[in-house]
């Protein structure tokens, strides 16, 4: 496990614990998988990735996902443009808006960062009996858009 902490006692606890050292361990691990591999980091393949589907996500959205705050979101954007996997060009329809598009090198190392994924994901959930996979994947789907509906300011 991650450091020492103690595990906690009661059930809730228990899961949050849980939730909380598998993120950790999937990003840890990820992110050493990709820097190895391809010399990216795993902030960069979700930035590819927001990319893959031809629509430019808001500085926001990219912050939310990257984990990082808005003012650092432009930096990823520049380390990815600077190593010519996107293309930034001025909006046509706002001279104060970009598009970013993935370039063939982009696509393709986003395609390589996927192969590596599902080879880790089967060695990671493989010996997982299928119907535990599944239901730990509605589970989460349930509890993320249970979240999703609470108000920040109103959470315990």
């Amino acid at each position: 496990m991650l450091g020492s902490m103690p595990e906690p006692s009661d059930f809730y606890s228990e899961f949050g614990y849980y939730i909380h050292q598998v993120v950790a361990l999937i990003d840890k691990r990820g992110d050493a998988m990709f820097r190895r591999e391809l010399g990216i980091s795993l902030r960069q393949f979700t930035l590819l990735r927001l990319f893959e589907s031809g629509d430019v996500p808001s500085q926001q959205l990219l912050s939310d996902r990257l984990g990082i705050a808005k003012s650092a979101v432009s930096r990823q954007i520049d380390i990815a443009r600077r190593n010519g996997w996107i293309v930034v060009e001025v909006s046509p329809h706002s001279r104060r808006q970009h598009t970013l598009t993935l370039t063939e090198a982009g696509r393709q190392l986003l395609s390589r960062a996927k192969a590596l994924i599902e080879t880790s994901e089967l060695a990671g959930f493989g010996d997982l009996p299928q119907a535990d996979v599944e239901a730990t994947l509605r589970t989460l789907k349930s509890l993320h858009g249970k979240l999703l509906q609470q108000p920040l300011d109103q959470a315990t």
